[in-house]
Protein backbone atom coordinates (compact mmCIF):
# COMPACT_ATOMS: atom_id res chain seq x y z
CA UNK A 1 0.00 0.00 0.00
CA UNK A 2 2.70 2.51 0.95
CA UNK A 3 4.82 1.64 -2.10
CA UNK A 4 1.85 1.94 -4.44
CA UNK A 5 0.86 5.27 -2.91
CA UNK A 6 4.38 6.72 -3.04
CA UNK A 7 4.96 6.06 -6.72
CA UNK A 8 1.46 6.95 -7.91
CA UNK A 9 1.82 10.32 -6.19
CA UNK A 10 5.40 10.90 -7.34
CA UNK A 11 4.64 10.50 -11.03
CA UNK A 12 1.38 12.41 -10.79
CA UNK A 13 2.45 15.57 -8.96
CA UNK A 14 3.02 17.75 -12.09
CA UNK A 15 -0.56 17.00 -13.19
CA UNK A 16 -1.90 17.69 -9.69
CA UNK A 17 -0.08 21.02 -9.47
CA UNK A 18 -1.31 21.99 -12.94
CA UNK A 19 -4.96 21.29 -12.10
CA UNK A 20 -4.83 22.91 -8.65
CA UNK A 21 -2.76 25.86 -9.99
CA UNK A 22 -0.20 25.66 -7.16
CA UNK A 23 3.15 27.32 -6.56
CA UNK A 24 6.36 25.35 -6.12
CA UNK A 25 6.15 25.70 -2.32
CA UNK A 26 2.74 24.01 -2.51
CA UNK A 27 4.38 21.29 -4.60
CA UNK A 28 6.90 20.64 -1.86
CA UNK A 29 4.24 20.50 0.84
CA UNK A 30 2.05 18.13 -1.16
CA UNK A 31 5.07 15.82 -1.51
CA UNK A 32 6.55 16.27 1.96
CA UNK A 33 3.22 16.41 3.82
CA UNK A 34 3.16 12.61 3.75
CA UNK A 35 6.68 12.48 5.24
CA UNK A 36 5.87 15.12 7.87
CA UNK A 37 2.86 13.12 9.07
CA UNK A 38 4.93 9.95 9.11
CA UNK A 39 7.72 11.68 11.04
CA UNK A 40 5.84 13.48 13.80
CA UNK A 41 3.96 10.38 14.95
CA UNK A 42 6.96 8.06 15.06
CA UNK A 43 7.83 8.56 18.74
CA UNK A 44 4.31 7.73 19.85
CA UNK A 45 4.16 4.71 17.52
CA UNK A 46 7.30 3.24 19.07
CA UNK A 47 6.10 3.78 22.63
CA UNK A 48 2.63 2.40 21.99
CA UNK A 49 4.03 -0.63 20.19
CA UNK A 50 6.31 -1.52 23.09
CA UNK A 51 3.42 -1.23 25.57
CA UNK A 52 0.31 -2.43 23.72
CA UNK A 53 1.69 -4.70 21.04
CA UNK A 54 2.47 -4.40 17.37
CA UNK A 55 -0.45 -5.95 15.48
CA UNK A 56 -3.24 -3.86 17.02
CA UNK A 57 -1.48 -0.62 16.10
CA UNK A 58 -0.61 -1.96 12.67
CA UNK A 59 -4.34 -2.46 12.01
CA UNK A 60 -5.12 1.05 13.24
CA UNK A 61 -2.51 2.33 10.79
CA UNK A 62 -4.31 0.60 7.92
CA UNK A 63 -7.55 2.44 8.73
CA UNK A 64 -5.89 5.86 9.13
CA UNK A 65 -3.90 5.39 5.93
CA UNK A 66 -7.03 4.45 3.97
CA UNK A 67 -9.05 7.42 5.26
CA UNK A 68 -6.16 9.75 4.44
CA UNK A 69 -6.16 8.46 0.87
CA UNK A 70 -9.92 9.01 0.60
CA UNK A 71 -9.59 12.58 1.85
CA UNK A 72 -6.66 13.30 -0.50
CA UNK A 73 -8.67 12.13 -3.49
CA UNK A 74 -11.61 14.36 -2.55
CA UNK A 75 -9.50 17.46 -1.72
CA UNK A 76 -10.51 20.64 -3.58
CA UNK A 77 -7.34 22.70 -3.07
CA UNK A 78 -3.65 22.38 -2.21
CA UNK A 79 -4.17 23.05 1.51
CA UNK A 80 -6.73 20.29 1.96
CA UNK A 81 -4.62 17.89 -0.09
CA UNK A 82 -1.59 18.64 2.11
CA UNK A 83 -3.62 18.10 5.31
CA UNK A 84 -4.94 14.72 4.16
CA UNK A 85 -1.46 13.73 2.95
CA UNK A 86 -0.25 14.40 6.50
CA UNK A 87 -3.06 12.18 7.82
CA UNK A 88 -2.09 9.47 5.36
CA UNK A 89 1.52 9.81 6.48
CA UNK A 90 0.46 9.24 10.09
CA UNK A 91 -1.17 5.97 9.06
CA UNK A 92 1.89 5.02 7.02
CA UNK A 93 4.10 5.53 10.07
CA UNK A 94 2.28 2.70 11.83
CA UNK A 95 2.62 0.44 8.79
CA UNK A 96 6.27 1.09 7.94
CA UNK A 97 7.62 1.07 11.50
CA UNK A 98 5.63 -1.86 12.84
CA UNK A 99 6.16 -4.09 9.80
CA UNK A 100 9.90 -4.06 10.58
CA UNK A 101 9.24 -4.57 14.30
CA UNK A 102 6.87 -7.50 13.71
CA UNK A 103 9.45 -9.15 11.46
CA UNK A 104 12.24 -8.64 14.00
CA UNK A 105 10.08 -10.22 16.72
CA UNK A 106 9.33 -13.31 14.65
CA UNK A 107 12.45 -14.05 12.59
CA UNK A 108 15.65 -15.71 13.94
CA UNK A 109 18.59 -13.30 14.09
CA UNK A 110 20.68 -15.24 11.58
CA UNK A 111 17.88 -15.00 8.98
CA UNK A 112 16.73 -11.42 9.64
CA UNK A 113 18.75 -9.84 6.83
CA UNK A 114 17.14 -12.18 4.31
CA UNK A 115 13.62 -11.48 5.51
CA UNK A 116 14.16 -7.72 5.70
CA UNK A 117 15.22 -8.01 2.06
CA UNK A 118 12.08 -10.01 1.25
CA UNK A 119 10.06 -7.36 3.08
CA UNK A 120 11.34 -4.89 0.49
CA UNK A 121 9.58 -6.95 -2.19
CA UNK A 122 6.16 -5.92 -0.88
CA UNK A 123 7.02 -2.22 -0.95
CA UNK A 124 8.79 -2.45 -4.31
CA UNK A 125 6.04 -4.56 -5.85
CA UNK A 126 3.56 -1.85 -4.90
CA UNK A 127 5.94 0.78 -6.29
CA UNK A 128 6.30 -1.06 -9.62
CA UNK A 129 2.52 -1.37 -9.91
CA UNK A 130 2.23 2.33 -9.09
CA UNK A 131 4.76 3.33 -11.75
CA UNK A 132 3.21 1.01 -14.32
CA UNK A 133 -0.37 2.15 -13.87
CA UNK A 134 0.12 5.76 -12.70
CA UNK A 135 0.00 7.19 -16.22
CA UNK A 136 -3.01 5.05 -17.17
CA UNK A 137 -4.90 6.12 -14.03
CA UNK A 138 -4.06 9.79 -14.55
CA UNK A 139 -4.80 9.78 -18.29
CA UNK A 140 -8.12 7.90 -18.09
CA UNK A 141 -9.48 8.37 -14.56
CA UNK A 142 -7.88 11.63 -13.41
CA UNK A 143 -5.30 12.40 -10.72
CA UNK A 144 -7.77 11.98 -7.83
CA UNK A 145 -7.85 8.23 -8.35
CA UNK A 146 -4.16 7.87 -7.51
CA UNK A 147 -5.32 8.58 -3.93
CA UNK A 148 -8.87 7.20 -3.99
CA UNK A 149 -7.59 3.76 -5.02
CA UNK A 150 -5.96 3.45 -1.59
CA UNK A 151 -9.32 3.31 0.19
CA UNK A 152 -10.72 0.00 -1.12
CA UNK A 153 -7.25 -1.60 -1.03
CA UNK A 154 -6.85 -0.41 2.57
CA UNK A 155 -10.15 -1.85 3.74
CA UNK A 156 -9.38 -5.22 2.14
CA UNK A 157 -5.92 -5.19 3.74
CA UNK A 158 -7.44 -4.38 7.14
CA UNK A 159 -9.82 -7.34 6.97
CA UNK A 160 -6.97 -9.59 5.82
CA UNK A 161 -4.73 -8.40 8.64
CA UNK A 162 -7.42 -9.04 11.25
CA UNK A 163 -7.59 -12.62 10.08
CA UNK A 164 -3.93 -13.45 9.48
CA UNK A 165 -1.69 -11.41 11.80
CA UNK A 166 -1.29 -12.73 15.35
CA UNK A 167 0.40 -10.92 18.24
CA UNK A 168 3.52 -12.73 19.46
CA UNK A 169 5.17 -9.91 21.43
CA UNK A 170 4.34 -9.61 25.14
CA UNK A 171 5.21 -6.33 26.90
CA UNK A 172 7.77 -6.74 29.71
CA UNK A 173 6.93 -3.53 31.56
CA UNK A 174 4.45 -0.68 31.70
CA UNK A 175 5.38 2.50 29.94
CA UNK A 176 3.93 6.00 29.97
CA UNK A 177 3.50 8.18 26.91
CA UNK A 178 5.65 11.29 26.74
CA UNK A 179 3.24 13.88 25.38
CA UNK A 180 5.60 16.76 26.18
CA UNK A 181 8.35 15.14 24.15
CA UNK A 182 5.89 14.36 21.37
CA UNK A 183 4.75 18.01 21.16
CA UNK A 184 8.33 19.37 21.24
CA UNK A 185 9.44 16.99 18.50
CA UNK A 186 6.37 17.79 16.38
CA UNK A 187 7.16 21.51 16.68
CA UNK A 188 10.76 20.82 15.65
CA UNK A 189 9.70 18.95 12.49
CA UNK A 190 6.99 21.45 11.53
CA UNK A 191 9.21 24.51 12.02
CA UNK A 192 12.09 22.83 10.16
CA UNK A 193 9.96 21.78 7.19
CA UNK A 194 8.26 25.18 7.03
CA UNK A 195 11.51 27.16 7.19
CA UNK A 196 13.12 25.06 4.46
CA UNK A 197 10.08 25.51 2.23
CA UNK A 198 9.92 29.27 2.91
CA UNK A 199 13.48 29.64 1.63
CA UNK A 200 12.24 28.89 -1.89
CA UNK A 201 10.25 32.13 -1.87
CA UNK A 202 12.33 34.13 0.59
CA UNK A 203 11.25 37.43 -0.98
CA UNK A 204 7.70 36.78 0.22
CA UNK A 205 8.50 35.28 3.64
CA UNK A 206 11.49 37.46 4.52
CA UNK A 207 12.38 37.60 8.23
CA UNK A 208 10.06 34.68 9.05
CA UNK A 209 12.61 32.25 7.58
CA UNK A 210 15.33 32.79 10.25
CA UNK A 211 12.67 32.98 12.96
CA UNK A 212 11.28 29.56 11.97
CA UNK A 213 14.80 28.11 11.79
CA UNK A 214 15.45 29.44 15.29
CA UNK A 215 12.18 28.05 16.61
CA UNK A 216 13.07 24.68 15.08
CA UNK A 217 16.48 24.67 16.80
CA UNK A 218 14.99 25.76 20.14
CA UNK A 219 12.32 23.04 19.96
CA UNK A 220 14.99 20.41 19.28
CA UNK A 221 17.19 21.62 22.15
CA UNK A 222 14.28 21.58 24.61
CA UNK A 223 13.30 18.14 23.32
CA UNK A 224 16.79 16.75 23.96
CA UNK A 225 16.92 18.35 27.42
CA UNK A 226 13.50 16.98 28.28
CA UNK A 227 14.33 13.48 27.07
CA UNK A 228 17.56 13.38 29.06
CA UNK A 229 15.86 14.36 32.33
CA UNK A 230 12.29 13.06 32.13
CA UNK A 231 11.26 9.81 33.76
CA UNK A 232 8.73 9.31 30.95
CA UNK A 233 10.61 9.54 27.68
CA UNK A 234 9.39 9.29 24.09
CA UNK A 235 12.93 8.66 22.90
CA UNK A 236 15.46 6.58 24.81
CA UNK A 237 18.65 8.48 23.96
CA UNK A 238 20.76 5.91 25.80
CA UNK A 239 20.53 3.50 22.87
CA UNK A 240 22.72 5.89 20.88
CA UNK A 241 25.58 4.73 23.12
CA UNK A 242 25.47 1.45 21.19
CA UNK A 243 28.03 2.05 18.46
CA UNK A 244 26.48 -0.27 15.89
CA UNK A 245 23.10 1.41 16.33
CA UNK A 246 24.35 5.02 16.21
CA UNK A 247 26.60 4.34 13.21
CA UNK A 248 23.78 2.62 11.33
CA UNK A 249 21.37 5.48 12.05
CA UNK A 250 23.90 8.11 10.94
CA UNK A 251 24.65 6.22 7.72
CA UNK A 252 20.93 5.86 7.01
CA UNK A 253 20.31 9.59 7.64
CA UNK A 254 23.01 10.57 5.13
CA UNK A 255 21.75 7.94 2.69
CA UNK A 256 18.22 9.37 3.02
CA UNK A 257 19.45 12.85 2.09
CA UNK A 258 21.09 11.38 -1.01
CA UNK A 259 18.10 9.20 -1.81
CA UNK A 260 15.11 11.35 -0.84
CA UNK A 261 14.73 13.62 -3.86
CA UNK A 262 15.96 11.09 -6.44
CA UNK A 263 12.51 10.22 -7.83
CA UNK A 264 11.25 13.82 -7.67
CA UNK A 265 14.27 15.13 -9.59
CA UNK A 266 13.89 12.44 -12.24
CA UNK A 267 10.18 13.21 -12.64
CA UNK A 268 10.95 16.93 -13.10
CA UNK A 269 13.71 16.10 -15.59
CA UNK A 270 11.65 13.61 -17.62
CA UNK A 271 8.26 15.38 -17.57
CA UNK A 272 9.30 19.04 -17.40
CA UNK A 273 12.72 19.33 -19.08
CA UNK A 274 12.23 16.56 -21.65
CA UNK A 275 8.45 16.96 -21.93
CA UNK A 276 7.51 13.25 -21.77
CA UNK A 277 4.16 11.97 -20.52
CA UNK A 278 3.37 10.62 -17.04
CA UNK A 279 2.93 7.15 -18.58
CA UNK A 280 6.43 7.12 -20.09
CA UNK A 281 7.88 8.57 -16.88
CA UNK A 282 6.48 5.64 -14.93
CA UNK A 283 7.99 3.18 -17.40
CA UNK A 284 11.41 4.86 -17.24
CA UNK A 285 11.43 4.70 -13.44
CA UNK A 286 10.43 1.03 -13.30
CA UNK A 287 14.04 -0.28 -13.72
CA UNK A 288 14.92 1.50 -10.48
CA UNK A 289 12.20 -0.31 -8.57
CA UNK A 290 13.03 -3.65 -10.19
CA UNK A 291 16.73 -3.41 -9.34
CA UNK A 292 15.91 -2.20 -5.83
CA UNK A 293 13.58 -5.16 -5.38
CA UNK A 294 16.07 -7.75 -6.66
CA UNK A 295 19.15 -6.41 -4.92
CA UNK A 296 17.23 -5.68 -1.73
CA UNK A 297 16.77 -9.44 -1.37
CA UNK A 298 20.33 -10.13 -2.55
CA UNK A 299 21.70 -7.61 -0.05
CA UNK A 300 19.84 -9.28 2.79
CA UNK A 301 21.14 -12.73 1.85
CA UNK A 302 24.71 -11.48 1.43
CA UNK A 303 24.64 -9.68 4.78
CA UNK A 304 23.57 -12.90 6.53
CA UNK A 305 26.60 -14.64 5.00
CA UNK A 306 29.31 -11.94 4.99
CA UNK A 307 28.15 -9.33 7.50
CA UNK A 308 26.33 -6.06 6.98
CA UNK A 309 29.26 -3.63 6.61
CA UNK A 310 30.87 -4.84 3.33
CA UNK A 311 27.48 -5.22 1.58
CA UNK A 312 26.23 -1.81 2.75
CA UNK A 313 29.51 -0.19 1.69
CA UNK A 314 29.25 -1.69 -1.80
CA UNK A 315 25.68 -0.42 -2.10
CA UNK A 316 26.63 3.12 -1.12
CA UNK A 317 29.50 3.09 -3.64
CA UNK A 318 27.11 2.11 -6.45
CA UNK A 319 24.46 4.65 -5.41
CA UNK A 320 26.89 7.58 -5.09
CA UNK A 321 28.50 6.70 -8.44
CA UNK A 322 25.08 6.68 -10.11
CA UNK A 323 24.17 10.08 -8.65
CA UNK A 324 27.45 11.56 -9.86
CA UNK A 325 26.92 10.20 -13.37
CA UNK A 326 23.36 11.59 -13.42
CA UNK A 327 24.77 15.01 -12.54
CA UNK A 328 26.91 14.88 -15.70
CA UNK A 329 24.64 13.30 -18.34
CA UNK A 330 23.50 16.46 -20.13
CA UNK A 331 20.01 17.59 -21.15
CA UNK A 332 19.84 15.35 -24.20
CA UNK A 333 20.97 12.11 -22.58
CA UNK A 334 19.59 9.05 -24.33
CA UNK A 335 16.83 7.14 -22.59
CA UNK A 336 19.04 4.03 -22.65
CA UNK A 337 21.81 5.73 -20.66
CA UNK A 338 19.28 7.31 -18.28
CA UNK A 339 17.73 3.90 -17.65
CA UNK A 340 21.15 2.38 -17.00
CA UNK A 341 22.01 4.97 -14.34
CA UNK A 342 18.57 4.58 -12.75
CA UNK A 343 19.06 0.80 -12.62
CA UNK A 344 22.52 1.22 -11.03
CA UNK A 345 21.11 3.49 -8.35
CA UNK A 346 18.45 0.90 -7.54
CA UNK A 347 21.17 -1.76 -7.19
CA UNK A 348 23.12 0.36 -4.74
CA UNK A 349 20.08 1.37 -2.71
CA UNK A 350 18.88 -2.24 -2.53
CA UNK A 351 22.26 -3.53 -1.35
CA UNK A 352 22.42 -0.89 1.39
CA UNK A 353 18.97 -0.93 2.99
CA UNK A 354 18.51 -4.50 4.27
CA UNK A 355 22.05 -4.93 5.72
CA UNK A 356 21.95 -1.52 7.40
CA UNK A 357 18.47 -2.12 8.82
CA UNK A 358 19.58 -5.52 10.11
CA UNK A 359 22.61 -3.92 11.79
CA UNK A 360 20.41 -1.32 13.48
CA UNK A 361 17.68 -3.67 14.70
CA UNK A 362 19.86 -6.56 15.93
CA UNK A 363 21.98 -4.22 18.04
CA UNK A 364 18.97 -3.41 20.28
CA UNK A 365 17.35 -5.62 22.97
CA UNK A 366 13.81 -6.84 22.15
CA UNK A 367 12.00 -4.58 24.63
CA UNK A 368 13.41 -1.46 22.92
CA UNK A 369 13.00 -2.50 19.28
CA UNK A 370 9.76 -0.57 18.84
CA UNK A 371 11.53 2.67 19.73
CA UNK A 372 14.61 1.66 17.71
CA UNK A 373 12.48 1.05 14.63
CA UNK A 374 10.78 4.41 15.16
CA UNK A 375 14.17 6.16 15.34
CA UNK A 376 15.26 4.35 12.21
CA UNK A 377 12.21 5.65 10.36
CA UNK A 378 12.66 9.13 11.86
CA UNK A 379 16.21 9.38 10.56
CA UNK A 380 15.07 8.42 7.07
CA UNK A 381 12.09 10.78 7.05
CA UNK A 382 14.04 13.81 8.27
CA UNK A 383 16.76 13.05 5.73
CA UNK A 384 14.06 12.82 3.05
CA UNK A 385 12.64 16.23 4.03
CA UNK A 386 16.09 17.81 3.92
CA UNK A 387 16.81 16.18 0.55
CA UNK A 388 13.59 17.34 -1.06
CA UNK A 389 14.09 20.92 0.06
CA UNK A 390 17.74 20.96 -1.05
CA UNK A 391 16.63 19.79 -4.50
CA UNK A 392 13.88 22.39 -4.83
CA UNK A 393 16.14 25.16 -3.48
CA UNK A 394 18.73 24.23 -6.11
CA UNK A 395 16.06 24.39 -8.81
CA UNK A 396 14.79 27.78 -7.64
CA UNK A 397 18.29 29.24 -7.23
CA UNK A 398 19.20 28.22 -10.79
CA UNK A 399 16.10 29.90 -12.23
CA UNK A 400 13.70 31.77 -9.95
CA UNK A 401 10.64 30.98 -7.87
CA UNK A 402 8.35 32.34 -10.59
CA UNK A 403 9.97 30.43 -13.46
CA UNK A 404 10.15 27.17 -11.49
CA UNK A 405 6.45 27.51 -10.66
CA UNK A 406 5.57 28.20 -14.31
CA UNK A 407 7.48 25.14 -15.43
CA UNK A 408 5.80 22.81 -12.95
CA UNK A 409 2.32 24.17 -13.72
CA UNK A 410 2.94 23.88 -17.47
CA UNK A 411 3.77 20.14 -17.08
CA UNK A 412 6.75 20.71 -19.35
CA UNK A 413 4.75 22.29 -22.21
CA UNK A 414 7.12 25.24 -22.39
CA UNK A 415 6.39 26.07 -26.02
CA UNK A 416 3.66 28.37 -24.74
CA UNK A 417 5.96 30.05 -22.20
CA UNK A 418 8.32 32.75 -23.39
CA UNK A 419 11.80 33.14 -21.97
CA UNK A 420 11.84 29.93 -19.92
CA UNK A 421 15.51 28.80 -19.64
CA UNK A 422 15.37 25.01 -19.70
CA UNK A 423 19.17 24.92 -19.52
CA UNK A 424 19.06 26.58 -16.10
CA UNK A 425 16.38 24.17 -14.94
CA UNK A 426 18.61 21.29 -15.97
CA UNK A 427 21.55 22.94 -14.18
CA UNK A 428 19.51 23.05 -10.96
CA UNK A 429 18.69 19.35 -11.30
CA UNK A 430 22.33 18.51 -12.12
CA UNK A 431 23.61 20.46 -9.11
CA UNK A 432 21.13 18.64 -6.88
CA UNK A 433 22.34 15.23 -8.05
CA UNK A 434 25.95 16.31 -7.42
CA UNK A 435 25.13 17.47 -3.87
CA UNK A 436 23.34 14.18 -3.18
CA UNK A 437 26.33 12.21 -4.52
CA UNK A 438 28.71 14.05 -2.17
CA UNK A 439 26.44 13.40 0.82
CA UNK A 440 26.19 9.74 -0.13
CA UNK A 441 30.00 9.55 -0.25
CA UNK A 442 30.13 10.81 3.35
CA UNK A 443 27.83 7.91 4.30
CA UNK A 444 30.19 5.63 2.34
CA UNK A 445 33.20 6.85 4.34
CA UNK A 446 31.31 6.14 7.56
CA UNK A 447 30.59 2.61 6.35
CA UNK A 448 34.27 2.11 5.45
CA UNK A 449 35.18 3.25 8.96
CA UNK A 450 32.86 0.60 10.37
CA UNK A 451 34.64 -2.02 8.27
CA UNK A 452 37.96 -0.89 9.76
CA UNK A 453 36.62 -1.03 13.34
CA UNK A 454 35.24 -4.54 12.77
CA UNK A 455 38.57 -5.68 11.31
CA UNK A 456 40.54 -4.27 14.28
CA UNK A 457 38.12 -5.80 16.79
CA UNK A 458 38.40 -9.18 15.05
CA UNK A 459 42.20 -9.02 15.23
CA UNK A 460 42.05 -8.09 18.92
CA UNK A 461 39.81 -11.07 19.62
CA UNK A 462 42.20 -13.33 17.71
CA UNK A 463 45.18 -12.08 19.74
CA UNK A 464 43.25 -12.67 22.95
Amino acid sequence: MTGLNARLAAVGFPVIVHELNCGIDNVVWIIQGFMVGSTIIQLIVGGLADVYGRVRLFNIGLIVFSLGGLGSGLATDALLLTIFRIVQGIGAAFLMTLSITILTDNIPKNMLGTWLGINQIAWRAGAIIGLTFSGIIIDYLGWRWIYLINFPIGIISYLWSLKSLKETYRPTSNRCLDWTGFILFTLFVMFLASSLTMMMNIKSWGYLVPIFFLLSAVSLIFFIIHESKSGCRALDLSIFKIQQFSSGITAQFLYAIGFGSFITLLVVFIEVVRGYSASLTGILLTPFELSFLIFGVVGGRLSDSFGFAPVATTGLLMASSSLYMLSRVGMNVSLEHLTMYVFLFGMGAGLFIAPNTSAIMTSIPPEKRGVASAIRTLSFNIGFLVSLNIAMLSLVSSTSYEIATKLIISEGHVENLSGVPLEKVYMGISNSFLIMAIIMIVALLLSVYQLKIKYLNKNDEGCG
